[in-house]
């Protein structure tokens, strides 16, 4: 008898309630709605180089997404190909199962140990448990083929996935139960009641050790959440809406290229992956730390599952900082925690047989596959996501975890090396708690700018902070003197003019900046300021003091159309470029 679609087709044997054999198609629909999705993500991948600081020019980092963007593009093509194929996807007979995935290869029943199933909201899933001897000599079809043998394990059963086939899962599962079922009555009956036992091991099956709670992984959430609180209360600005800000993050150890490959400040590879920069982000992460810690903590022990923390989240700084534009400030734990679910994944092959495979693997995927794909740019605080961060972390703990599953043996719970593992979580701890030295030293230092005190509004000590870099700096004494004199005049300070007077009087009336400070003491016009700027630079500081002399007379929208063309012609060295862009931030906040 057979279906008219090929859905499923069967030929009856001599015992007419026993169909000889059942084949099984593949639900086109479906497979068709993957492989579309597969081809979405590969072209939104392929385009994210194209997004980088110029329009149309990549990023040098485009090589990792588009390695990317061909594999969800081999996905694409794979599924293709099985919707397009008429082979069907499961055949069973009293001679043995037959799987798409392995190449025209009957099983025999009597290599089967066993046939189980695991379901869940997003899988259902049919594990044929073969005898370790027979799954080594089968041949993969598909991306399993090119697998390390590492990673392909020593009697990893083969997955059926019943929601792909027609018809109902459920009947699919119970013929395959009940055709495996027979073949061992048959075989007892034939051996005159001696059965070979299908359970015989040739291989020791691996420990595994689920024992206690996940210590480590709650050790960690409230690790972060205290740091977190500490950036809030120790941060060198206001935090807004609970957030820390942007300097606060840079100056409590965030990754900036600048502060790292030319001040020489590596430690930001290690403090960057335990800072925070909302509330929102902490939580996700918090979350996703605690999913982590539930799959692979109590499976690989505490000591490893530490050390791949660590050196996840170093490799998600490093990512970060190689991959990202120049001018992004980079904070967050995701790093280290992609590399978590990425070694579950690899951790996973460890196990042979069971749900416990495909429980790894299916909790990891849910959250490591949106992690590294670019569904959104920015969160709603404004907050750019880290994709980079994100691929190194999952880079380096997938690599960590696969040379650990190469020295796992099967007799012992977790990997071994556990000292080694404790060592290099001390080296990041040590790395981390000696920071706080250097950290109080810049937010000491930062804190004592003048130009911070003055856009914090602590004017009189910006002023008196002014002052004493003008006998500090000749060359830019008088610029230092106008920017105290905007300072005491922000300040309502009786002798801004007095001062500003004195200082004018040591400044060349033939020479610049003379012409600004005769515009603060109302001996010109911001006209005639203008006409005496000779040169570029001139020209654009004359446009930031004309727009500060604006803003003292409250004149707000000439204020920020002056300070917008000193943000643009100004060159990014020259303090009224800075002083333009904390102008401009003020401005809209208001």
């Amino acid at each position: 008898m057979s279906d008219r679609d090929g859905v499923l087709s069967e030929s009856r044997s001599i015992d007419a309630n026993v169909p000889r054999k059942l084949e099984f198609d593949y639900d086109r629909g479906r497979v068709l709605r993957l492989c579309f999705l597969a081809f979405v993500m590969a072209a939104a991948i392929a385009s994210i180089p194209l997004l980088s600081d110029k329009s149309g020019q990549p990023h040098f980092s485009a090589v990792f997404w588009w390695l990317s963007a061909v594999f969800f593009s081999v996905c694409g093509v794979l599924w293709l190909a099985r919707a397009i194929r008429r082979t069907p996807g499961l055949v069973i007979s009293s001679d043995g199962i037959y799987i798409e995935t392995h190449f025209d290869e009957t099983i025999p029943w009597r290599s089967v140990r066993n046939i189980s199933r695991y379901q869940n909201r997003w899988a259902d899933q049919m594990y044929v448990d073969l005898v370790p001897l027979v799954a080594r000599t089968l041949t993969r079809r598909g991306l399993m083929r090119w697998l390390p043998k590492t990673l392909r394990g020593r009697g990893t059963p083969i997955v059926v996935p019943l929601k792909s086939l027609r018809p109902n899962p459920d009947w699919i599962y119970n013929r395959s139960v009940e055709y495996l079922a027979r073949d061992r009555e048959q075989r007892a009956l034939h051996d005159d009641g001696f059965n070979i036992n299908p359970q015989q091991e040739y291989d020791v099956e691996p420990v595994v050790g689920l024992k206690g709670r996940p210590i480590l992984t709650y050790s960690l959430i409230v690790i972060l959440i205290g740091i977190y609180l500490a950036e809030l209360k120790f941060g060198v600005a206001p935090p807004k809406d609970n957030m820390p800000s942007i300097q606060t993050l840079l100056v409590l150890g965030g990754t900036f290229p600048v502060r790292v490959l030319q001040h020489g400040e590596w430690w930001r590879l290690v403090t960057a992956g335990l800072l925070h920069g909302s509330i929102s982000h902490l939580l996700f992460n918090c979350f996703a730390l605690w999913r982590a810690g539930v799959l692979l903590e109590r499976l690989i022990g505490w000591r490893w599952f530490g050390a791949l923390f660590c050196i996840s989240a170093i490799g998600g700084s490093v990512a970060s900082l190689l991959m990202n534009p120049h001018n992004l400030v980079g904070v967050g734990a995701s790093g280290g925690i992609i590399g978590l679910f990425a070694a579950a994944i690899v951790a996973s092959f460890h196990y042979s047989s069971g749900p416990l495979p495909s429980i790894l693997r299916t909790g990891a995927i849910q959250i490591l596959v949106p992690s590294l794909l670019p569904i959104m740019g920015q969160t709603a605080e404004g907050m750019h996501i880290d994709y980079a961060a994100h691929l190194g972390g999952a880079l380096a703990g997938g690599a960590v975890s696969l040379v650990l599953l190469k020295v796992w043996p099967n007799t012992q719970p977790h990997p071994r090396f556990g000292m080694a593992a404790i060592i290099g979580t001390i080296v990041f701890a040590t790395v981390a708690a000696g920071s706080v030295w250097r950290i109080r030293e810049l937010r000491t230092e930062y804190l004592g700018d003048p130009f911070v005190q003055y856009f914090q509004g602590q004017y009189q000590m910006a002023a008196d902070g002014f002052a004493s870099k003008a006998k500090l700096n000749d060359p830019a004494a008088p610029y230092y003197k106008l920017w105290r004199f905007i300072a005491q005049a922000r300040g309502n300070d009786n002798r801004a003019k007095a001062d500003l007077s004195d200082a004018a009087n040591n400044v060349f009336p033939t020479s610049w900046p003379y012409p600004i400070y005769e515009l603060f003491l109302e001996q010109r016009t911001p006209a005639e300021v203008v006409a005496k700027a000779t040169t570029n630079d001139k020209l654009c500081t004359a446009m930031f003091y004309i727009g500060e002399w604006y803003s003292l007379r409250k004149e707000v929208d000439e204020a920020r159309q002056k300070f917008r063309g000193a943000a643009l012609s100004c060159p990014t060295t020259l303090m009224e470029y800075q002083g333009a862009r904390e102008e401009l931030a003020k401005l809209a906040a208001r």
